[in-house]
């Protein structure tokens, strides 16, 4: 019986197997030449796949021709090559499907006839180098005008037959090559994304090292402070949820925390975890630069309770305007009484005495009653700044300090022309900036308090000064800022002293804004401070009434 010489490997083997060398004749000589190719080919496979294992093939006898139809049937490609002429000897199934020819069509192919010249090369050196390690990859035409393919070729030769046989392995990487270049596309989008983030990002190891950091942490931090501050962060995240220092006691979920940075800035830092086969495998710390939102937070809580403030004075000051609109009738008698008893003749120094200390006592509560009244004028008319300046100077007759202690300089020119405003307005600012003047001197060993008032240059001008500690270049660059001031809390003030809440001058210069006048100062440390307010004369502003 004759084979066929384009039967399987396992099929030549087996007519081998029959045979034995006392029997065998010329009309199986074929036979025995095919089976004896088919089991060095076997063989080959088998010490193929126990070096990839890096085991010892075993010896010859032991060999299984059936292993290489296996690999024929596999999911790679496996062609056999006679190294000396290029010659296909046996194909799997998987590189036909490549190449869209069959079996029959390719045994006994040269190899090179299947590629394009440009691959020629390379395809030369997988089969006459075969052995010499390395991996290549090459295009392969495909047939019926589908695409070509990208393969990833090893070879090796065989260790029987005096290394006549190349074994080379192919798997196609084209779908790879696809997913490796969406993969390096999105890691590049990635990386394009972290850069560009305006949130500080941190990944640091298990131990707490900073492994990266974008370009945003790196302008929040130096190099040097960056550890350090990653470092106190964890420990306030541990203190929070009761874990250890990387808080992998702790749930899984990200953690997010308000924190300091040591230097007066604040961030909202957010701790998650990065995992490696289940397990955490990297720290991730975000930090978002909140400083002047919570500035803002701050000073917009203080300004809450500054309105409560002076919703309670208003109230208060309602409470007192009743209260002094009571005294007048039992004052008006008393003065009526001492009237009287003058026209009788039976008054005495001492009714006289009592006489003029209820007149101070009725015009006291009178300038309460009218400042209380103007103020509650929310109307724009024309007033007049003498008589404000005047009003507000009586109401702080009411402060002792003020009253006893500082002497007072008034430089008012005749005829100032009017202001058209709203009464509360001006003596808003007026009064702010008598108070500070006070304050100021509270402490000095001379307090002298001039306040001048003059037309200059179609502008009514208005100057305040005292004879306090004065200001550094620094403190009076930021004066006008909400919030800013040097004066102690409430709670922190000493003996009585001066409070402040660093709204008096803000709230000054953006209501004068209204009517187109400026606020300015000149200060020295020891000189005392002048504030001077230029209001323009003869102008009208828009303004709308104050709510």
């Amino acid at each position: 019986m004759t084979p066929d010489p384009k039967a399987t490997l396992t099929q030549l083997a087996e007519v081998h197997n029959g045979s034995s060398p006392e029997n065998s004749s010329p009309a199986t000589n074929g036979a025995s030449d095919s089976a004896t190719r088919a089991r060095g080919l076997a063989g080959l496979v088998q010490d193929f796949v126990k070096r990839a294992r890096g085991q010892q093939p075993p010896p010859a006898a032991e060999q299984a021709p059936e292993l290489l139809d296996l690999l024929l049937e596999g999911p790679d490609a496996l062609v056999v090559v006679l190294r000396e002429r290029g010659q296909i000897v046996e194909i799997s199934r998987r590189f036909c499907e490549w190449t869209g020819r069959t079996r029959e069509q390719l045994l006994d192919r040269p190899l090179l006839a299947l590629f394009p010249d440009t691959e020629h090369k390379i395809v030369h050196t997988l089969y006459e180098d075969a052995g010499a390690g390395g991996v290549h990859v090459v295009e392969i035409p495909s047939g019926n005008n589908a695409p070509s393919r990208l393969i990833e070729f090893t070879s090796r030769q065989s260790d029987s037959g005096n290394g006549e046989f190349a074994l080379l392995v192919g798997r196609d990487v084209g779908e790879r090559a696809i997913s490796e270049r969406y993969l390096r596309t999105e890691r590049d989008r990635l990386n394009t994304f972290i850069r560009a983030m305006r949130d500080g990002l941190a990944l640091l190891d298990i131990s707490g090292d900073v492994r990266y950091a974008n370009p945003t942490m790196e302008t929040f931090f130096e190099s040097y402070e960056l550890p350090i501050v990653c470092h106190r962060w964890l420990k306030e995240f541990a203190r929070d949820d009761h874990s250890d220092l990387q808080g992998l006691t702790s749930a899984y979920g990200g953690r997010t925390l308000k924190l300091d940075a040591g230097d007066g800035r604040m961030f909202l830092v957010t701790r998650s975890f990065l995992f490696e086969a289940g397990k955490p495998a990297q720290l991730m710390l975000m930090a978002k630069d909140i400083t002047e939102q919570s500035l803002i937070e701050k000073q917009n809580h203080l300004l809450e309770l500054e309105l409560t403030r002076e919703s309670k004075l208003a109230e208060f000051g309602m409470l007192v305007a009743g209260i002094a609109h009571n005294l007048n009738g039992p004052l008006t008698g008393i003065l009526g009484l001492c009237d009287l008893m003058k026209m009788k003749g039976t008054a005495t120094s001492e009714i006289e005495q009592m006489r003029k200390q209820a007149t101070v006592m009725r015009d006291l509560i009178a300038n309460l009653l009218t400042k209380s009244r103007n103020e509650r004028e929310l109307e724009p008319r024309e007033l007049d700044v003498r008589e404000i300046l005047d009003t507000e100077l009586r109401f702080l007759e009411g402060n002792l300090f003020f009253k006893h202690q500082i002497q007072k300089k008034l430089l008012i020119t005749d005829d100032l022309p009017t202001i058209f405003g709203v009464y509360i307005d001006l003596s808003q600012v007026i009064g702010n900036l008598l108070r500070n003047a006070i304050d100021a001197m509270y402490e000095s060993s001379q307090k002298q308090l001039t306040v001048k008032a003059f037309v200059q240059d179609r502008h009514l001008v208005l100057q305040v000064t005292d004879t306090g500690s004065g200001m550094t270049p620094e403190v009076q660059a930021r004066i006008f800022e909400p919030f800013f001031t040097t004066k102690p809390k409430q709670t922190e003030a000493i003996n009585g002293g001066p409070v402040g809440t660093g709204l008096g001058l803000s709230s000054s210069r953006t209501i004068l804004a209204r009517y187109g006048a400026l606020l300015d100062v000149q200060s020295a440390p020891g000189d005392g401070s002048t504030f001077t307010v230029k209001l323009p004369i003869g102008r009208k502003p828009e303004l709308l009434p104050r709510s």
